[in-house]
């Protein structure tokens, strides 16, 4: 689950089945338009990751982590999936 944090543009992702723990803090986050398992964050830390949910029905074992992960020279900000 992605929520907004009141008065800020922050997102934060949650496992439902850990609700009191954050996964990740993000500035931007998209669906792609092409898989409904695929969905990309990107923060302050310059990193846009792309994560494939479709094993979150499965227990993960030391956490999830991304598929692919770019590297930017600043924060990133905002972005958008090329169809």
């Amino acid at each position: 689950m992605a929520t907004i944090i009141m008065d800020t543009a922050k997102v934060v992702v949650l496992d439902i089945r850990f609700p009191t723990l954050p996964v990740v803090d993000v500035n931007a986050i998209a669906w792609a338009p092409h898989n409904s398992y695929h969905i990309c964050t990107a923060g302050d830390d310059s990193q846009a990751l792309i994560w494939d949910l479709s094993s979150m029905g499965q227990p993960v074992g030391g956490g999830l982590d991304p598929i692919l992960a770019y590297t930017a020279g600043a924060k990133i900000q905002q972005f958008q999936w090329s169809a």
